[in-house]
């Protein structure tokens, strides 16, 4: 199985990073959904740390979606670490669905700590009022 770390940063408000090592598809992505719900269900802000991530499928960006969805729809932050220095296959599925905007993505672990614990869970797009 892809591993998956998920470490509870403690500092108010409590951050969930979980981090996605890897490739991972439908046989993670159970797991993945998992992790997230319990961390949603908390109250917990979460960070998505996909920077050693080297696949993910379909599935997998299907349980992302509906968590920042969750996320979303009770106030929670929801945020992913993509770097910009290196263009990987998650970069390209995301730009290939067009849902990077969907998304609050930043190229480092500390502003996306930041903007998770501020509330942010969506990206750049243009919301109507």
């Amino acid at each position: 199985m892809a591993p998956i770390s998920v470490t509870l940063e403690r500092e108010d408000p409590p951050t969930g990073i979980v981090t996605l090592i890897g490739e991972h598809d439908a046989y993670s992505a159970a797991r993945l959904e998992n992790e997230l719900a319990l961390l949603l269900d908390g109250g917990i802000q979460i960070v998505l740390d996909l920077t050693d991530a080297t696949f993910v499928d379909s599935q997998t960006l299907s349980v992302l979606l509906g968590a920042r969805h969750d996320a979303e729809s009770t106030a929670l932050g929801f945020t992913l670490v993509l770097p910009r220095d290196r263009y990987t296959q998650v970069h390209r599925l995301l730009e290939m669905t067009g849902l990077a905007a969907a998304f609050a993505i930043f190229p480092s672990l500390q502003p996306a700590v930041a903007a998770a614990r501020a509330g942010r869970s969506t990206g750049d797009r243009i919301r109507a009022a």
